[in-house]
């Protein structure tokens, strides 16, 4: 079998689709959506994407496998550092455990390597990546479980209204104050397309007291609330949850998940209105992450991780990566 590993082009975008689709297909026998295809249209949106690292793997001239690696800025250990998260990687049925998939994968280490990335991140199988380097359990989405109750809760003072172009020089600046000590943290990128709803359970908003912007959020609709993304000076942070469970359950109350580690959330309300809180922070097996320098940020993170020194990081993805929470389970 003659396979060739070679850079996307745009004439490859149709056969890429389908790719990913009979990869997918049988992925949720129950519910046969498939986000993919879609997924890899929106993270060609990426401002950073770079089709080099969209690798398409030809088979006597048939585009057989796919793998794209979207770069994008990292802190890590309160340092930038670039680096590139991988998926989706696809292989169509009947060319799977070929070998395929691996060399898609081990030239889009070595492309990466050769552009200076220090870092590929991945939500995956953990018997498959970590024969190509992958180490298991180095991160974490979730962070906080909290149960909030605001008595007398009056939020008709409050708006909620979308995101737009011209909210990102309040958004980026927020990022940054609140992400750039991190220990490690994925900063979407400097665009509205990095930041924006692309999916119907979704929403990604400002919420505003008059004049004043108080935060953005983005979140699921979902019960129990999932907030996957939150920005805000910490004293506005509980009128903001405040506000998202009263327009949400109708109650200034109730159960919130949000992506933010728990020690944010200690000092916030009045002794009698403390929510009770969960650290939710769980590094599972298939959050990976493939170092590709030595004596790097991320090669000293890991290691930190490794060893207990400090706990897994909370990986916020951007919106674009919200389109497979359009899968109605």
């Amino acid at each position: 079998m003659n396979v060739t590993v070679r850079s996307e082009q745009t004439a490859d975008y149709n056969a890429v689709a389908n790719v990913n689709y009979e990869a997918f297909l049988g992925w949720h026998p129950d519910n046969p959506y498939v986000s993919e295809p879609v997924f890899v249209d929106l993270l060609r949106h990426n401002s950073l994407f770079d089709p080099e690292l969209s690798l398409v793997a030809e088979v006597d001239g048939r585009i057989a496998g796919h793998a794209l690696f979207s770069p994008f800025d990292f802190v890590v250990l309160g340092r930038k550092q670039a680096g590139a998260v991988l998926g989706p990687i696809a292989v169509r049925p009947e060319f799977q455990k070929t070998g395929i998939g691996g060399a898609l994968i081990e030239e889009g280490h070595r492309r990466l390597k050769q552009k200076g990335f220090g870092f590929s991140l991945l939500c995956g199988h953990d018997t498959y990546y970590p024969r190509f380097g992958y180490e298991t359990k180095t991160f974490s989405e979730a962070g906080t479980k909290l149960s909030i109750r605001v008595a007398g809760f009056d939020g008709s003072n409050l708006t909620e209204r979308p995101v737009t172009g011209q909210d990102m020089t309040w958004i980026t600046k927020a990022w940054h104050e609140q992400y750039d000590e991190s220990s490690l943290a994925l900063y979407p990128g400097n665009t509205i397309c990095e930041w924006m709803n692309t999916c119907f359970k979704c929403r990604c908003s400002m919420i505003s007291r008059g004049d004043r912007i108080l935060g953005y959020v983005r979140y699921v609709l979902t019960t129990p609330l999932i907030i996957k993304e939150l920005l805000a000076n910490k004293e506005d942070v509980p009128e903001i949850l405040a506000w998202l469970a009263w327009s949400r359950y109708g109650d200034a109350g109730g159960e919130l998940h949000i992506s933010l580690p728990v020690e944010m959330f200690t000092s916030l309300w009045d002794e009698n209105e403390k929510p009770t809180m969960m650290d939710e922070r769980n590094a599972y097996s298939a959050f990976m992450i493939k170092v590709l320098g030595e004596n790097s940020p991320i090669a000293q993170y890991c290691e930190q991780v490794r060893s207990g020194r400090i706990k897994p990081g909370i990986v916020r993805f951007p919106s674009i990566f919200d389109v497979d929470d359009g899968r109605v389970d």
